[in-house]
C-alpha cells in the first residue's frame, strides 16, 4: 500500500481532511529539502549535497532492513 492509501485508511470519516493533510506534509517536506540542499551548497560545498543525499539513503535502506518485515 501507499502512504497515501494508510493515511485515508486511518481517517475514513475525513477523507477530505486526511488528503489535505498529507499533501500538505508531502509539500512541505520538499520545501524543506530544497531549503537544506539550497543551505549545504550555499554555505559549505557542492558536493556536499551528493555526501548528504548517501547518508539519508543509507539510513533509508537501514530503515527498511529493520522495520521492513513486520508483518
Amino acid at each position: 500500500m501507499t502512504c497515501q492509501t494508510w493515511v485515508l485508511h486511518a481517517a475514513p470519516d475525513a477523507r477530505e481532511a486526511a488528503s489535505a493533510l498529507y499533501v500538505g506534509v508531502f509539500n512541505v517536506a520538499i520545501s524543506l529539502g530544497a531549503l537544506l540542499g539550497g543551505r549545504a551548497a550555499d554555505g559549505i560545498a557542492v558536493p556536499s549535497v551528493m555526501w548528504f543525499g548517501g547518508a539519508l539513503v543509507v539510513l533509508a535502506l537501514a530503515n527498511v532492513v529493520l522495520f521492513g518485515r513486520r508483518r
